[in-house]
Formats: C-alpha cells, structure tokens, sequence
C-alpha cells in the first residue's frame, strides 16, 4: 500500500521545510519506516554531525521528525498544489 505521510521537524536551526513523503509499505508502520530513508536522502545533514539521525531514530527524537498526517494512497498531486512544503517521492 502507498501512503503519503506529512511531516515536520522537532528543531528547526537550519530551517527545514516541513514535508510530505509518499511510501510504500505493507502497513502504515513498514511505510513510515520506508519513508524515513526518504526524507534523510533529501536531507542528508540531517545524518550528519551535530544531528545524527537513522531510519531508526528519525521519527522522534530531539532532532527528529514527527507525522503531522499520513493518508492512504498516493496524493502528491494534490500536496503540491495546495501546500508549502517540500515533496519528497
């Protein structure tokens, strides 16, 4: 199943976009797991020093992220054109 999660930052010192992800997972746990992979590609800082953050540790965490939603299915379409965030597929 796709699902499309919306996510934010817990801390913010270099202004990171909220985001939105569309991944792949036989449930919505396997997804998020999937999508974590994702968001530490298009924020590769965010692994590095000074926030060290995994697919494991992620969501959470002091430097982490959290799910703002998630909905089944892939809506990237409409993401893009009704918010302000950055489309991570």
């Amino acid at each position: 199943m796709k699902f499309t999660i919306i996510g934010d930052w817990y801390s913010v010192p270099d202004l990171a976009s909220s985001f939105a992800v569309v991944a792949e997972g036989k449930d919505f746990e396997e997804a998020k797991a999937n999508a974590a992979h994702a968001v530490l590609e298009a924020y590769p800082h965010r692994a590095g020093e000074g926030y060290e953050e995994t697919p494991e540790t992620l969501w959470g965490g002091d430097n982490g992220a959290y799910v703002v939603a998630a909905f089944l299915g892939d809506l990237s379409a409409q993401t893009v054109d009704a918010a302000e965030f950055v489309l991570i597929a």
